[in-house]
């Protein structure tokens, strides 16, 4: 199996929008966020920018703590 770079590059970009749209719509802070997640600011603000490709936990820890279920980013917003 072939990975292309700019695929993976803009599935990392597409992750960053979903959870950056989450945490903004949930009224909170980068650095609320942070420490709701055991992480920096620097790394919320990295993986909100696609600077940074987050580990599996990074993202179900962002998920539980803004009360989205790791079941909506494999359908989508109002999909499931």
């Amino acid at each position: 199996m072939t990975l292309d770079p700019e695929t993976l590059g803009q599935a990392r970009n597409d992750l960053a929008e979903i959870l950056r749209d989450l945490r903004r719509r949930a009224g909170k802070t980068q650095t609320w966020l942070a420490r709701r997640c055991t992480m920096s600011q620097t790394k919320v603000s990295n993986i909100e920018s696609g600077k940074l490709t987050p580990s599996l936990l990074d993202v179900e820890m962002m998920l539980q703590a803004l009360g989205a279920g790791v079941a909506w980013t494999r359908v989508g917003p109002g999909q499931g």
